[in-house]
């Protein structure tokens, strides 16, 4: 579901924005296409059972609007050779969003997001324009080098950079403080849904599976999926394990393999050396790292 402009918005640090809508106007949930059917179904189920009251109507526009994602380096030079908006870093910061016109016929909606760690705009169009956005882009960055990446190329970016994937690093087990993103959680808030789950004393355990980074001593790629062993045998004979590895790529940039893994007591480990299992092989040892491997200071992302 794309943004709607007409929801008036304070600014506020990053990561939380508050909007409401306008007087008789609108106001937009983004979600990725995956979800955006799922999530609307919701909202109708807890309109028409919940808040029948309201006059609220609710509509999914997935399906109205083309989304291209230019990112890389040059990312703001390609955009800028269609012209008709500023798209510098300080009229449109990073977690912000414009209206306008590019190259003096494309009714745009500019995301200033990135999920591949790179400097990064999501361009949304009405549905009719989306190839003729794609060839002008394609055209614009010709001298740049431009070419396209599909999600593939996506989640190596993204695991270089730490970024979590819903449904890779995390399971019906994963709360945010094992990804790191404790700090997400509100601490001002008197009731959120999830409050009580979130003060069990197994959620603050100093034992629980911990978001990292792995490298291989020899920079070959892990298995996906494997398990990392510990110390001794469970009831059945099986080597006890202490963390599963949640994404594994080889990364052209670093010319290794690299995963993300989640791992008991994890953030106590950096430097150690674990042993993951191999099927048919004997157990491969990969040091723990940090799970942001590539540009920690956010100097790509900033542009």
């Amino acid at each position: 579901m794309p943004l709607r402009a007409d929801v008036q918005r304070e600014r506020v640090p990053v990561g939380r924005r508050r909007g409401r809508a306008a007087e008789r106007g609108h106001l937009a949930l983004p979600y990725d296409d995956r979800g955006a059917d799922r999530i609307h179904a919701h909202m109708e189920d807890w309109l028409q059972t919940e808040w029948h009251g309201w006059k609220v109507y609710t509509a999914n526009m997935t399906e109205q609007w083309a989304q291209i994602a230019v990112a890389g380096p040059r990312a703001r030079d390609v955009i800028a050779k269609l012209g008709g908006m500023d798209l510098s870093r300080e009229a449109l910061p990073f977690m912000t969003f414009a209206e306008g016109t590019l190259g003096n016929r494309f009714q745009a909606r500019v995301h200033r997001i990135s999920f591949s760690g790179e400097l990064s705009y999501e361009i949304a169009v009405p549905a009719g324009q989306g190839l003729a956005l794609w060839e002008a882009l394609m055209e614009a960055g010709r001298e740049f080098g431009v070419t396209p990446y599909g999600t593939e190329a996506m989640h190596v970016l993204r695991a270089e950079k730490g970024y979590v994937m819903i449904g890779e690093e995390t399971d019906g087990t994963v709360i945010p403080q094992d990804l790191n993103l404790g700090w997400a959680i509100s601490k001002k808030k008197p009731d959120f849904l999830g409050k009580r789950a979130q003060m069990r004393t197994f959620m603050a355990s100093p034992d629980r599976w911990q978001l990292v980074g792995l490298e291989t001593l020899d920079g070959s790629v892990l298995p996906e999926g494997a398990y990392i062993l510990g110390v001794g045998e469970n009831a059945n004979g099986q080597r006890n394990t202490e963390g599963r590895i949640t994404s594994t790529y080889f990364s052209a940039t670093l010319d290794r393999g690299i995963a993300m893994a989640l791992l008991h007591r994890g953030g106590d480990r950096m430097g150690q050396t674990v042993q993951v299992s191999r099927r048919g092989g004997d157990p491969v040892p990969a040091r723990v790292v940090d799970p942001v491997l590539f540009d920690k200071a956010g100097e790509r992302l900033n542009g």
